[in-house]
């Protein structure tokens, strides 16, 4: 940008904000033209710096990911690789209803299952807990559950 255009563009900006001067249709059309480009650099310039930060970071992060691993490859004993992991069940099955009484015997055949398991895979397994699953309705009125089938119908 030469130094004749920058005096005119501030001519420009100048005749608008004073209240004297009265300025044409080309002038109006340079000052809005002058004020978007300013505008339009600006957030270019304001991407590509976000952008190197962010390459930056990602380059810093990367090495001391390296180093981590360097380490943990260094205290990991030489041995028979990892076994790979239990294949994921296909399906769920649906959650049912369980009598208070029957707790016991759903938690005894819920561990015979998991000991089943560890057997087959020669790993051990434990169960920690055992929760009923709930229905994502739990604590809500029948105005609330009505207001949510209706807001969701249409999808």
């Amino acid at each position: 940008m030469n130094l004749l255009m920058v005096n005119n563009l501030l001519m420009l900006a100048g005749g608008s904000i004073d209240g004297d001067a009265h300025m044409d249709g080309s002038q109006y059309w340079g000052v809005t033209l002058a004020g978007l480009g300013i505008v339009i650099a600006a957030l270019a310039l304001l991407v590509i710096v976000i952008f190197l930060f962010g390459k930056l970071f990602d380059f810093i992060h990367s090495d001391k990911k390296k180093v981590q691993s360097a380490a943990a490859a260094a205290k990991a004993p030489k041995s028979a690789p990892p076994k790979p992991a239990p294949p994921a069940p296909k399906s769920a099955a649906p959650a049912v209803a369980v009598p208070a009484e029957d707790e016991d015997e759903v938690i005894a055949v819920i561990s015979a299952v998991v000991a089943m398991m560890s057997e087959a895979d020669g790993t051990v397994y434990k169960v920690r807990s055992v929760k009923p699953v709930g229905n994502g309705y739990a604590g809500r009125t029948a105005w609330a559950m009505d207001g949510r089938r209706q807001n969701v119908a249409p999808f």
